[in-house]
Parts: structure tokens; C-alpha cells; sequence
């Protein structure tokens, strides 16, 4: 916005039409008080300022507007019909960018002032380009210096001399008098880069200096000789550049590269490496070696329970036990910097690795083994609480069980998840017949991924029972496999296997379309349809098709919401807190019943279950088995129900198999039951055939 200042109306008038034309916006004062006013109350890109004005004359009015802060840079313009010079150095001397001489010539005026306007965006540019450069050095830490050969003196800036600490002023000038701060070896290097510089040759070169404050940095300088028209050096120009921190922050870079951010042990990278190297010496040696591969047990549980950052301290504490765990012999030398080679190493997650060398016999890795498994057993005191993480240890010999890298690596992790079988805390050496059982796995997964296709799945229904009425009140689907070869194939072999291939998402999909179709025929039969609850993975609660799913399944079946239960375990809810009761009540909108499957196995926050929109707590059938004999397990029943009944919560009992398991749980006011005391699964049509004899019974 333009400031006009004219005390002659018709002035005023002409410009402005003149200016608005042009494309800019004018705001006009008549005198100068007025537009002093306007210029404490608004910002303006240029003032365009008359001499002669009644009261304040133009010239006060500039020198004011130039004292004021958002005066300093502003364009003012002097419009004038004196054109005597005193006038006009006046005007200069307090401030003015330009003058114009009346009478104006309109279209003159347009351009005077659309140049004003470019230069003060020029110069500001060419301010913001300078502070950026003077930054830039600074950030830098580039000093230069010229050596003057013939005087055998050196101009060093004061930037040079700041790079090197504090110097002697008697040495500022002097070509080779820095160099006692230079460190050996850089030192007899920078001397002799030097001298041939004096020859005529250029040099570029870093050296480690000592600072009179005892810090050691790194330097990097450049250095050009110049000749004069007889090809003699007379001088030589040169620039030395600080360069610790980047020196540092590539040491830093490097040293993430190849180490575990959390708990500073090599990570996969680096151990392949010294993986590689070590068997090739070994094998030049005719040695043997082996690798130990770790895997902490029950850590997830862990995470879920208190959070990733215990978690996090709870490994870097392992890798501090480890570190210690393992002898000194152990350590292969490195031939770079001298330093022990990492023989130690965290693959990621909460798998590790050690590899043991020289090895006279495979006993040893098993007594380094036991070290480890010990070690790691005691208590780890961490967020005000004890802990216990113990290992599973997979140990593979070299040349034995492997003679590379890859081959041994995955016969160490057969022999880890064989200890984790054998019960954990443990160790295992690996042997053939982990070989047989993992291609037996692969099978089992290459089978399972075919088996939705060859439908080779089926649904069978549990009952549950109310206990003192007898009546069927629901059902539990249960997913059962039957393999053309296998046969009837268990869930705890395949379930697994699903989960960790992923697979288990659309299988449980395919459970909660195939229980919907089911119950829509039996209503269309006529039959009593009871609500028939599907279990769902904690793979499936976080799925993003789950909502999706239910809700095809609900809608092309036509099957009303109230028939649908879900089931969900412990883990799976308590998991992430915020996200589980979004899904919840999401699921809940639609029209579900929701329980808890397994409860009191898994580790549940009061505070988090109460509010949590779910229906029924299930209880699971480890702590039925025991009934009614077994004290702490009717401790755990009589909690459990307590609290269900406290949050108005539905119970059922699973596992029921006994008369004596009945009676306790009714006796606690636990009527809903589920077991073999009552009826095992039951394939559809045998389902189908239980609850028409219940409707002909009532």
C-alpha cells in the first residue's frame, strides 16, 4: 500500500487515479500531521511525500518517518516544485530515496515508483543472501591464509587462527610455526605437503591438532601455489576448514551401521561379517566354532504388560549379561584398530547371537550356554519391580552342523526353537532330526495354505449350557482341519503355523461367513438357532478387514446381529488399549456380543477392563481342571466371579467335565457352562440334531 501525502486536492486526485490504475492501493493524508497518524497505524511498501505542506513541512514529516522502526528501509519519494539544490540535498540528508519535481508527469510517476519499489525488494534480497553467507561461514569454520614465499611469511584470518585454539601472537605469521599443535603421524605428512607446496605442487590434507585447551580437532586444508611470470612460487593460497564434527557424525553414522541403537552390541550386519571372517579362518585353521542363537522367552508377554520402554531396559540389561556371560578367550582380535572384535550381537527384536571360536571340544559352547542361561535367570530389577527373562539357546558347531554362514545360522535358530519345546531356559545342539521337523513344517504350511482352497475346513458347535435349567442358551464355533493325508490335523499344530504366516486373518474371516451361513440355514429350517460365538486371533482384532467382514458376512446372509458372539483373549484387547476399545465399540454398533476367551491367563488391567463394552468373561478351563479339590484354583473361580459380578458382567465356565466341577461353580452362582460334561463339538448336522431334540423336549 502506497501513503500519499499532498496538501493540493487535485494532486491527490491525479496521482491516485494514476497509482489505482497502475495496480496499487493508495491511502492519501492531506497534511502532515495526518500522515503521521496513518504511518503509526499501518504498514506501507512506499510514501510518496510532498515538500511544501501546512504545519509540519515535508522534510520533518521524513525525518520522523526514517526514525520510526518500520521506517528505516522504506522508500519515501520527495514530490517538490522547488528544484533548487539545497532543496534537494535536504531532502537527501533526511532520508529521502528519491525526488520528483513537479508538475508530475503521471505516467513518470508509475515508474519511478514501481522502481523505488524493485530496488528496496533488491536490497532486502541482497541482505537476507549476506546474512546467509556470513551463517554459512560461521557453520562452516573456513578460515583462509596466503603464504607469502619470498618473505617466507603467512597472513592467517582471524577465523585460521580460531580453528587452531589459542596461538601465540609471534606465530601467527609464521609458515611452519603451527605445526607443534599437529599430532604424529599428520604431523611429518602436513610438513612434507607443505614443502612440496613450496616446490610448486598442491596438496589437500586432514591432521588431527592439539588445542592449547587440550581438546583435539580435526582439520581439513587445501592448499594452490601461484607463479609469477618466470614460473617461480611466490605465494601460495590456502584454506583450512574445521571438520570435527563431521568427522565425528561419520564416525557416529558408521558406528549405527554396524551396531544395535538400543543396546550398542554389533547388530545383524556387522555379525555376518565377522561371521564370515571367522569361518574362513577357522576353516584355514582347521578349527572349530559355534554359534550360540538367543531367543528371550515370554518378552512380548512383558511388553504387553508394561510397555515397550520397560522392555527396552530389559534388553539392554540382557545385553550387559551377555557381554559379561562370555569369557574373554571367546573374542576374536580384529586387525583394524586393535579392538576386540564383536562377538556379541542382537539381530533385532529379542533375538541375539554369540559366537564362540577355537573351540577344543562342542562342550564348551554348552557350558558358555549354561553361563548364559544362568546369568540371564536372575532377577532383573527394573521400573521398581523384579522380572525374571530367561533364553532359549540354539547352538550349531562349525564345520559340523554347517560349513557357511547362512547353513549355520539357520541350524542355530532350529536348535533355539527346539529348546523353546523342550520348555524353555534352556539349551539345544542342533541335530538331523530338527532338519526332518522343520521340512515337516514347511509342509504343514504349504498344505495349510491350500487346505481353504480345497475346502478342507469345517466348523464344529460346542453347547453351553445353562446348568440349573439344563438349556442350551449358545454355542462356541470351533475351526477343525481334515487333511486327505494327515487326517484330522489339531489346532495347536496348525493355528501356529496360521499366525505366523499370516494366513489366520482371512481363515478367521472364513469362520465368522461360515458360522453366519450355518445359523441363516437352520433359522430358514426352522430350527431353535441359539447365538453361536467365533473366536478371533488377536491377528484378526487388528485386522482392518475385521469390521468389514463381520458386516458382509452379517448382510449377505441376512443373519440378524443378536445370533453373532465374539470372542477375543486377554492379550489381544489389553495389547493397545486406545485401539482394542475403538474396534470394541465399533463391533458393539453393529450389534454383537462381546466376551473375553481365556480369562485370568493373561495379564488385564481393572481399570482399562471396566471400560471395555464387553458382554461375558469366559474362565478359562486351566483353572476349572482342579475343581473343586485344588484351593487356589477355587480362589481364582471365586475372584473371577466376583469380579464379573461387580462390572455386571456374564459368566461361563469352560472345561466343565465333572459332576463335582458342576456343582462348585453352581453352588458360586456360575450357571453357564461349557465342557464334555455336557457335549463335545459337534459337527453341523450333529449340532443341528441336539437342538431340535431340545426344542422337542421343552
Amino acid at each position: 500500500m502506497i501513503l500519499l501525502v499532498d496538501d493540493d486536492e487535485m494532486v491527490r486526485l491525479l496521482a491516485t487515479e494514476a497509482l489505482v490504475a497502475a495496480g496499487f492501493e493508495v491511502t492519501e493524508a492531506a497534511d502532515g500531521e495526518a500522515a503521521l497518524e496513518l504511518f503509526e497505524r499501518s504498514e506501507f511498501s512506499l510514501v510518496l511525500l510532498d515538500v511544501s505542506l501546512g504545519g509540519i513541512d515535508g522534510f520533518e514529516v521524513c525525518r520522523r518517518m526514517r526514525a520510526h522502526p518500520h521506517g528505516h528501509t522504506l522508500p519515501i519519494v520527495m514530490l517538490t516544485g522547488m528544484d533548487d539544490t539545497d532543496s534537494i540535498d535536504r531532502a537527501y540528508s533526511l532520508g529521502a530515496t528519491d525526488f520528483v519535481t513537479k508538475p508530475l508527469n503521471w505516467t513518470l510517476l508509475v515508474y519511478r515508483v514501481r522502481y523505488a519499489l524493485r530496488v528496496v525488494a533488491t536490497v532486502a534480497e541482497l541482505e537476507v543472501s549476506e546474512r546467509r553467507l556470513a551463517v554459512a561461514q560461521r557453520v562452516a569454520r573456513v578460515g583462509g591464509w596466503i603464504w607469502h614465499v619470498d618473505e617466507d611469511r603467512c597472513d592467517r584470518s582471524p577465523i585460521c587462527l580460531e580453528l587452531w585454539g589459542e596461538v601465540p601472537a609471534v606465530l601467527h605469521s609464521v609458515p611452519f610455526g603451527l605445526l607443534s599443535r599437529v599430532l604424529s603421524p599428520d604431523r611429518q605428512h602436513l610438513r612434507e605437503a607443505m614443502e612440496r607446496a613450496r616446490a610448486g605442487e598442491p596438496y589437500q590434507m586432514g591432521f588431527r591438532v592439539q588445542r592449547s585447551d587440550g581438546s583435539v580437532a580435526t582439520l581439513y586444508e587445501q592448499a594452490r601455489p601461484e607463479r609469477d611470470e618466470f614460473g617461480r612460487v611466490v605465494r601460495i593460497e590456502g584454506v583450512t576448514q574445521d571438520v570435527t564434527e563431521r568427522e565425528q557424525t561419520e564416525r557416529r553414522i558408521r558406528f549405527l551401521a554396524y551396531h544395535d541403537s538400543l543396546t550398542g552390541l554389533a547388530n545383524r550386519q556387522m555379525f555376518r561379517e565377522i561371521l564370515d571372517h571367522t569361518l574362513a579362518r577357522s576353516q584355514r585353521a582347521g578349527v572349530r566354532c559355534a554359534l550360540l542363537y538367543l531367543d528371550l522367552d515370554r518378552l512380548k508377554r512383558i511388553n504387553d504388560s508394561f510397555g515397550h520402554t520397560l522392555g527396552d531396559q530389559i534388553l539392554r540389561e540382557v545385553a550387559m549379561r551377555l557381554t559379561r556371560s562370555v569369557r574373554s578367550a571367546d573374542l576374536v582380535a580384529r586387525e583394524d584398530d586393535g579392538a576386540a572384535e564383536e562377538v556379541v550381537a542382537r539381530l533385532g527384536g529379542d533375538e541375539f547371537t554369540v559366537l564362540l571360536t577355537d573351540l577344543a571340544r562342542p562342550d564348551d559352547a554348552a557350558r558358555v550356554a549354561e553361563r548364559i542361561c544362568a546369568e540371564l535367570a536372575q532377577p532383573l530389577p527394573v521400573a521398581h519391580v523384579e522380572l525374571v527373562v530367561t533364553a532359549s539357546v540354539g547352538i550349531a558347531i562349525f564345520p559340523d552342523n554347517g560349513e557357511d554362514p547362512e547353513t549355520l545360522l539357520r541350524h542355530a535358530d532350529m536348535a533355539m526353537y527346539a529348546a523353546k519345546q523342550r520348555g524353555r531356559n534352556t539349551y539345544e545342539f542342533f541335530t538331523e532330526a530338527m532338519q526332518l521337523q522343520a521340512v515337516e513344517r514347511l509342509s504343514l504350511e504349504q498344505d495349510l495354505a491350500r487346505a481353504m482352497e480345497n475346502d478342507q475346513f469345517a466348523l464344529h458347535y460346542q453347547p453351553q449350557f445353562d446348568a440349573a435349567s439344563g438349556r442350551i442358551v449358545s454355542a462356541e464355533a470351533l475351526l477343525r482341519w481334515n487333511h486327505p493325508q494327515r487326517g484330522a490335523v489339531s489346532p495347536v499344530q496348525f493355528v501356529p503355523v496360521a499366525e505366523e504366516t499370516g494366513l489366520i486373518v482371512p481363515l478367521g474371516e472364513w469362520v465368522v461367513l461360515t458360522a453366519c451361513r450355518q445359523m441363516a440355514a437352520w433359522l430358514k429350517e426352522g430350527l431353535p438357532v441359539v447365538p453361536v460365538a467365533v473366536n478371533l486371533s488377536a491377528h484378526n482384532f487388528r485386522s482392518e478387514s475385521l469390521l468389514a467382514a463381520i458386516a458382509h458376512a452379517l448382510e449377505s446372509t441376512g443373519l440378524p446381529a443378536r445370533y453373532l458372539h465374539v470372542e477375543l483373549t486377554e492379550s489381544a484387547v489389553m495389547q493397545e488399549p486406545e485401539n482394542a476399545m475403538s474396534t470394541l465399540k465399533a463391533l458393539k454398533s453393529i450389534g454383537l456380543k462381546l466376551s473375553i476367551d481365556d480369562f485370568g491367563t493373561g495379564y488385564s488391567s481393572l481399570s482399562t477392563l471396566k471400560q471395555f463394552p464387553i458382554d461375558l468373561l469366559k474362565i478359562d478351563r486351566s483353572f476349572v481342571r482342579d475343581l473343586p479339590g485344588d484351593a487356589s484354583s477355587a480362589s481364582i473361580v471365586e475372584a473371577i466371579l466376583a469380579l464379573a459380578n461387580a462390572l455386571g458382567l456374564g459368566v461361563v465356565a469352560e472345561g466343565v467335565e465333572t459332576a463335582e466341577q458342576r456343582d462348585f461353580l453352581l453352588s458360586r452362582r456360575c450357571r453357564l457352562m461349557q465342557g464334555y460334561l455336557y457335549s463335545r463339538p459337534l459337527p453341523a448336522d450333529g449340532f443341528a440334531e441336539l437342538i431340535g431334540r431340545a426344542r422337542l423336549q421343552t
